[in-house]
């Protein structure tokens, strides 16, 4: 399959996993239940690259996972990509930033192309608008903390490995 790809994926800690699963049963209460990949922990995707590199990543994973702390961040925010995205963000900080860059140092002229996100629901226009009230009214800025990294592949999903960050700053 010609768009199968690897995702390296930042997840939270199991707190931070339950937060957010509270504001996606929000949305589900109210009839809203999105296209989003809905059988894998809330996370950040780092970046992408294609299954050619298995071996290289998982080399990467292990090795970057080793030398990083758990990152502290503030989720501060709700945003949109377009009309088909609602996402919480995160208060940027250098740590996730470094983290990221890690993975993929290819950051851009002058601009970085990555945004950080955990999507919430995923949809159609007309959805997303009726949505953005219900979640905007509940939402509270909040902290949370990076734990992990793992390697999917998708589509079809496939869980390769995670490596946990270390436990001490």
């Amino acid at each position: 399959m010609q768009d199968k790809a690897l995702y390296f994926i930042a997840n939270f800690d199991e707190e931070t996993q339950g937060v957010l699963a509270g504001y996606y049963d929000i949305l589900y209460q109210n009839g809203f239940v999105g296209k989003q990949t809905k059988d894998i922990p809330y996370h950040f995707t780092l970046g992408s690259r294609s299954v050619n590199h298995e071996e290289q990543m998982i080399n990467e994973l292990d090795i970057i996972c080793s030398e990083t702390s758990c990152i502290d961040i503030s989720l501060g925010y709700i945003g949109l990509f377009g009309q088909r995205v609602i996402f919480v963000a995160p208060c940027m900080n250098f740590e996730l930033q470094r983290l990221q860059n890690r993975f993929f140092n290819d950051g851009g002229i002058g601009c970085h192309k990555w945004a950080a996100h955990a999507t919430l629901l995923w949809d159609e226009p007309q959805v997303i608008l009726k949505a953005i009230p219900i979640i905007t009214e509940k939402f509270k800025p909040f902290k949370a903390r990076i734990e992990s990294v793992a390697l999917y592949e998708f589509f079809p999903k496939r869980f390769i490995k995670e490596c946990d960050l270390n436990q001490i700053k």
